[in-house]
């Protein structure tokens, strides 16, 4: 595939200084070497001088701003957000797989229940089990199973040995990386004495749309009430997420992050990787939480957040500039003892 410089320009909004009639066939990374980069785009991060960036051997760069000198030795395209910029033109390149006519393997295991609305591109030992539905466009990947009664939207992605339980239902274009368990049991047990009884889960999973979700992934569904993953929502690998848990539109949750059970996450926050979150908590729309930190109450207001227990990233670093100070107040004070035990002395 093969785009002209002047249409990407168009696509991104962006002030094109150089040849419209460029082909583009791809993007790729600003040092790649010269029998990569011919024909390709690339994006000029703001850490790095444009000047430098001239030498690449890339034919188009995006920026944020032309370079003082030889704007002639390339070909640009200008924008606000260089890096945003790039992500869209990689789309074009790189557009999510869509199931375009029925393909089913001989291997797969379909029940005669089910309702695919084709095309839909069913791979090797995929398994879909009674009364799922599964809408056009989607594409089930080697290994997947669909338990019974789920709902799958338009366009959904399940990469390889994707597990999703009974009744779990998943909007479109949601896209799911190898491995990850949608819909399991949550942790729910009843303490009789000195044993657990277990507590059926039954409130399922519901995935809005536009959303991915990481490899390893795993999202339990609810006890009584479904647990809830809004639209837009970005799961990275390795996040687990409790039972009767939400989380709110357009929010990216890190690696290894971890949601206690009845956790509710606003919309728009970020939470770093390895953060961890206790259960019953809720965290306000628009938080950043840092990585590793640790959420033992609520976070009402929006704003940065640090360290275990989180607070106000302002609060933390004033913490650690005092604690960078203990050695020195210590030498202070044992200098101060000895003045007075020397007067002491001397009386």
């Amino acid at each position: 595939m093969e785009m002209r410089l002047f249409d990407l320009a168009e696509l991104v909004g962006g002030e094109l200084v150089g040849d419209p009639d460029l082909l583009i066939r791809d993007v790729t990374a600003l040092d790649a070497d010269e029998d990569r980069a011919a024909g390709c785009i690339a994006f000029v991060a703001a850490a790095i001088p444009t000047m430098l960036a001239i030498m690449t051997h890339v034919d188009a760069l995006i920026v944020e701003k032309l370079p003082r000198g030889e704007v002639d030795a390339k070909n640009w395209i200008v924008v606000k957000d260089p890096y945003l910029a790039y992500a869209k033109i990689a789309q074009v390149f790189h557009p999510l797989p869509v199931a375009t006519e029925p393909r089913r393997d001989p291997t797969a295991r379909v029940d005669p229940a089910a309702k695919i609305e084709e095309p839909v591109d069913i791979g090797a030992y995929v398994v879909v089990e009674a009364s799922a539905r599964i809408g056009s466009g989607s594409v089930l990947m080697q290994g997947v199973h669909i338990g019974a009664a789920s709902r799958l939207g338009r366009n959904v992605v399940l990469h390889p040995h994707v597990t999703v339980y009974s009744g779990t239902r998943i909007g479109d274009r949601v896209r799911v990386h190898a491995g990850a368990v949608l819909g399991s049991d949550g942790f729910g047990n009843a303490r009789e004495g000195d044993r657990f009884v277990r507590i059926p889960q039954i409130g399922g999973l519901v995935i809005g749309d536009d959303c991915e979700i990481g490899a390893n992934t795993t999202i339990d569904g609810g006890t009584l009430a479904p647990t809830r993953i809004g639209k837009g929502v970005r799961i990275d690998n390795l996040v687990m997420i409790a039972h009767n848990c939400v989380v709110g539109d357009h929010t990216a949750l890190a690696a290894q992050v971890g949601l206690a059970g009845s956790t509710k996450v606003g919309a728009r926050c970020m939470l770093g990787g390895q953060v961890g979150v206790a259960g019953h908590l809720r965290i306000a729309d628009d938080v950043i939480v840092g990585a590793q930190a640790g959420v033992i109450g609520n976070l009402n207001e929006k704003g940065v957040y640090w360290g275990t227990p989180a607070r106000p990233k302002k609060e933390v670093l004033r913490g650690q500039a005092e604690v960078a100070r203990i050695d020195e107040l210590r030498r202070r004070v044992a200098a101060l003892e000895a003045r007075f035990a020397d007067k002491d002395e001397s009386l």
